[in-house]
C-alpha cells in the first residue's frame, strides 16, 4: 500500500511499481469488509489494532516531540483522568454516561490547552474545546461516536503537516480515496445489495467471541439507528475507513518519518522494540481467548492516542508560541 502513495513522498518509479498491489489489496480489504464486516472489524482490532497505537505514538514523538517538550503535564494529566474514568467505568465504579462526560472533558481541556500555545489559527483550537464540551454536556455519547469515525481520518492531518504544497495535494487526494470516498461508497449499501446479489454476504460471521453483529454496531452507530437497515452499511463503512487508517499508520507514517529525518527525543532501544512486540502478540493472542478483557484493555491504548491526537494536530495547524521550528 504504501507504493501508491510514493509519488507524493517524490518516488515515482517505486509507487508504479507497487500499484497493483496496492490496489489489490484495497479492493480486497474492500470486498472482505463488506461481506464480513464483523469479522472484519474483530480480527483487524486483534492483530493491528496495538501495532498502530504504538506506530503512530513512535511517530507523533519523532514529529512532534520537540515542540511538545515541557507540555508532558498539562497534557498527561487530562489523558491520565479519562483513562482513570474509562477504568471506573469498566470496574463498574462509575456510570457509562459520566465516564463519557469525563473523557470528553478531558479533550476539551486538551483543546483549550493547545488553543492557548498555539501562535496562530487559535480559534480553531478553541472551537474544537467549544465542540467537545459542547457534546460532554449535551450529547456524550453520540460525540464519541463522531471522534471514533473522525479518527480514522488522521493521517490526512500528518501528511498535510509534514509535506510541502504540491505533494501534499497529491497525498491528500490519494488518501482521501481509501479513507473517504470508499467508506462512503459502501455506506450507500449499494456494494453490500451487489454482492448479496450473489450470494457473498455473512454479516454475522466472526471468528472471534464477540457476541453477534447487533453487540458490535454501537462502536460506531448511534443506539437509535442500531435497528435501522442502515447501520449495517454505516458499521462497515467504518471498519473499511479503519483498515485503512491501520494500513496508513503502520506502513506509511514510518516511512514519512524516515523520509523526514526524524528522530525521537528518546529513541526506542532494541529491548524497547522488543517489549512493544512482546505487547502486540499478548494482546493479538488474548483477543483469542477473552475478547471482552482484550477489547477493554485495547480501548485503554487507544483512548491514550486518540485523545493526544487532539492536541498534536491543533499544534500541527497553529504551531507553539514561542517556539520556533522549521516546518518541512
Amino acid at each position: 500500500m504504501s507504493a501508491v502513495f510514493a509519488p507524493a513522498l517524490g518516488h515515482g518509479r517505486v509507487a508504479r511499481m507497487g500499484l497493483a498491489g496496492a490496489g489489490a489489496f484495497v479492493f480486497a480489504a474492500f470486498a472482505v469488509t463488506v461481506a464480513l464486516p464483523l469479522a472484519t472489524y474483530t480480527t483487524s482490532l486483534a492483530l493491528f489494532g496495538l501495532s498502530h497505537v504504538l506506530s503512530e505514538l513512535t511517530y507523533i514523538g519523532r514529529r512532534f516531540g520537540s515542540r511538545l517538550s515541557g507540555m508532558a503535564l498539562p497534557l498527561g494529566v487530562p489523558i491520565v483522568i479519562a483513562v482513570a474514568a474509562r477504568v471506573a467505568a469498566v470496574r463498574g465504579v462509575l456510570p457509562p454516561a459520566a465516564d463519557a462526560v469525563i473523557e470528553l472533558g478531558a479533550a476539551a481541556v486538551l483543546a483549550g490547552f493547545a488553543a492557548w500555545c498555539m501562535r496562530r489559527y487559535r480559534a480553531a483550537g478553541v472551537v474544537a474545546g467549544l465542540v467537545l464540551g459542547a457534546g460532554a454536556a449535551t450529547a456524550p455519547f453520540q460525540m464519541l461516536l463522531v471522534l471514533a469515525v473522525l479518527h480514522n481520518l488522521t493521517p490526512l492531518g500528518f501528511f498535510a503537516e509534514a509535506l510541502g504544497a504540491e505533494r501534499r495535494r497529491r497525498a491528500l487526494v490519494l488518501l482521501a480515496v481509501p479513507l473517504v470516498a470508499l467508506p462512503l461508497l459502501i455506506a450507500t449499501g449499494l456494494p453490500y445489495r451487489a454482492l448479496a446479489r450473489m450470494g457473498l454476504e455473512w454479516p454475522e460471521a466472526r471468528f472471534l467471541a464477540s457476541g453477534p453483529l447487533a453487540f458490535n454496531l454501537g462502536a460506531y452507530v448511534p443506539v437509535s439507528l442500531v435497528s435501522s437497515e442502515w447501520a449495517l452499511h454505516a458499521f462497515s463503512a467504518a471498519v473499511f475507513a479503519q483498515i485503512m487508517h491501520y494500513a496508513a499508520v503502520i506502513l506509511l507514517l514510518p516511512r514519512l518519518a524516515r523520509e523526514k529525518r526524524t528522530r525521537a527525543i528518546s529513541p526506542w532501544p532494541m529491548r524497547g522494540l522488543a517489549v512493544g512486540a512482546a505487547a502486540v502478540a499478548a494482546l493479538g493472542l488474548l483477543f483469542f481467548v477473552d475478547y471482552g478483557l482484550a477489547r477493554q484493555l485495547y480501548g485503554m491504548a487507544a483512548l491514550v492516542h486518540s485523545w493526544l491526537e487532539i492536541p498534536v494536530l491543533l499544534v500541527a495547524l497553529g504551531g507553539v508560541a514561542g517556539v520556533q521550528y522549521t516546518r518541512a
